[in-house]
């Protein structure tokens, strides 16, 4: 008698109001946290930054115009008794200090590049896994909505029962107090998953709140492949960038080094000299080199600082592939376990917990078992069918995990 309350009523409603609300899929969701996020505009600013950094360590040196007068004294013709000079003094950089800032503000670029690929692939992961987490509770919400309107109609059906004396008032009120317990559960599981849409939408870098029905299949036909650690270690982006730290730091190195060498400036210029008791000037051409004489500062303090700061990095790149190593290992062994108990023990559990169900409910129909029995095998139902739906949603969490263990962006 019982089955005779299903879940087409409540299945039907919620459908109608699914497709009232907006769908997301997991693309849709990645995709709007690319383009929304600001850190990952503040950081592609970093880029261009780097770019301009660049750009600037190519420009060459400008020259510099001096103009001058020389036996400047009271009551003179300025034509006939100053002289005057015109030079050009330009710096000479001859001596591979030019060659090596553009090499260093090279790998600045790509240090910024890979900061930022850093930052896109955190993004990618942390939406994909808040998607996921949002996906299982929507599910889980959605399971206990529809027990809460099957279950209603089993209320109404004692009720009627207790009515015409056929059943006694505490099976009504267990019923009840089912049903309570039910709603309860439901509400507690629509809060749940409203705070993980939350977080799903402040992760895509969403500014108002939409009320989105998360439209991935929650399924487990999907199966990871996993690549090996050494195959992570080539693809993650935290390496990527060590070794991109670490080549600039190699590079700021050699400018140090280079930037002992002498500096070098060169003027030439023009020069008019009145001579004594002559009417005009004679002109002659001025031409002189400068050298700084590198013997007190040869560069000491900033050779140590940035020797030190290659092993700083070189330090932080063994540091980052160690961690690779251990977030490798710890998804793939999550992973692998995720998928054994979903397949030897969630799936089981679901199906064995359902067979028991609709043997009491057919037992129950015909007289063979209380009550009681009854909401055991119902509640153990539910609760095998929640496990089922929040393991799913672990293993698609886990698969996260190892990609982006593996370095898989997307």
């Amino acid at each position: 008698m019982i089955r005779r309350f299903g879940l087409f009523t409540p299945a039907l409603l919620a459908g109608l109001a699914c497709q009232a609300q907006s769908r997301l899929s997991l693309q849709e969701a990645v995709d709007s946290a690319l383009q929304s996020r600001a850190s990952l505009k503040a950081e592609q600013e970093r880029v261009d930054a780097a770019e301009g950094v660049r750009k600037q360590a190519a420009l060459l040196p400008n020259p510099e115009f001096q103009f001058q007068n020389e036996n400047l004294r009271p009551r003179q013709t300025y034509t006939r008794d100053v002289d005057t000079l015109a030079m050009i003094n330009q710096p000479l950089d001859v001596l591979g200090k030019r060659k090596q800032r553009i090499a260093l503000a090279g790998d600045g670029v790509n240090r910024a590049q890979a900061d930022y690929e850093m930052a896109r692939w955190r993004v990618v992961a942390r939406v994909k896994l808040a998607y996921w987490n949002a996906r299982g509770l929507q599910e889980v919400r959605d399971v206990l909505r529809n027990a809460v309107g099957s279950f209603q109609k089993i209320v109404s059906y004692h009720a009627a029962q207790l009515s015409v004396g056929a059943i006694a008032e505490q099976d009504i009120l267990r019923v009840r107090l089912e049903s309570e317990r039910l709603s309860i559960n439901a509400d507690l599981a629509a809060l749940d998953a409203s705070r993980a849409r939350a977080d799903l939408l402040r992760e895509m870098g969403e500014t108002e709140f939409t009320d989105y029905v998360l439209s991935e299949p929650l399924d487990l036909d999907v199966q990871a492949t996993p690549l090996g650690v050494e195959q992570a270690l080539a693809q993650r982006v935290e390496i990527k960038a060590a070794r991109a730290a670490l080549e600039q730091a190699r590079s700021n190195a050699k400018l140090q080094d280079i930037s002992a060498r002498p500096d070098l400036n060169l003027t030439y210029g023009y020069k008019r000299t009145q001579l004594p008791d002559a009417l005009t000037g004679v002109n002659t051409a001025i031409f002189s080199v400068r050298i700084t004489l590198p013997s007190t500062d040869k560069n000491q303090g900033n050779r140590m600082a940035a020797a030190a700061e290659i092993r700083r990095q070189q330090d932080l790149l063994a540091a980052a592939a160690a961690e690779v190593r251990a977030d490798y290992y710890s998804a793939l062994q999550e992973y692998q376990m995720r998928r054994t108990e979903f397949l030897t023990a969630l799936q089981p559990l679901r199906e064995h917990a359902a067979t028991i169900s609709q043997i009491a409910t057919a037992a129950y129909a015909e007289g063979g078992v209380d009550l009681l029995r009854l909401l055991d095998a119902e509640r153990a139902r539910l609760d095998a069918e929640l496990a089922w739906t929040r393991g799913l949603a672990d293993y698609r969490q886990s698969i996260v995990k190892l990609e982006a263990a593996e370095g898989v962006n997307q």
